[in-house]
């Protein structure tokens, strides 16, 4: 019964020790313009925003992207409700990355309707999978 009991320990102190080696892409939405400083600030990070407000955008890639290009696109969940079942396709557009930025790219888009919105990225490499989404509201 002790080995058994020592066996489990084990077991789970190995599934909580060992350090995972996958980093996955993150979308993270800022007021102000995307720097250092303003990353570090809790208050200017939401995903909340204005309806007109400049919404700042970082989209982190973990590993560099052999075609240097992303496919970026914000769909609006609550579209018409007849309309591709809530979803509708607001803003796409094809970034082809410059070579300071392999790790990473930013920009900023401004919306004007109200509403929950999700930004999906899609690498040129593989364009069915998905990079990252990120959820951000206009109120």
């Amino acid at each position: 019964m002790k080995k058994f009991f020592i066996f489990i320990i084990s077991i789970f102190l190995t599934m909580f020790i060992c350090a995972c080696d996958n980093e996955q892409s993150v979308i993270l939405f800022n007021k102000h313009v995307i720097t250092p400083d303003t990353i570090a600030d809790a208050q200017s990070n939401t995903n909340v925003f204005k309806p007109g407000e400049r919404i700042y955008y970082l989209i982190t890639l973990p590993k560099p992207i052999e075609t240097r290009s992303l496919l970026i696109q914000i769909v609006s969940v609550d579209g018409d409700k007849d309309e591709r079942l809530g979803y509708d396709l607001v803003w796409g557009k094809r970034v082809n990355l410059r070579s300071s930025q392999v790790r990473y790219y930013t920009d900023y888009i401004v919306l004007n309707q109200k509403g929950p919105y999700i930004m999906k990225v899609y690498s040129r490499d593989n364009p069915t999978k998905i990079l990252t989404t990120g959820n951000f509201y206009l109120r």
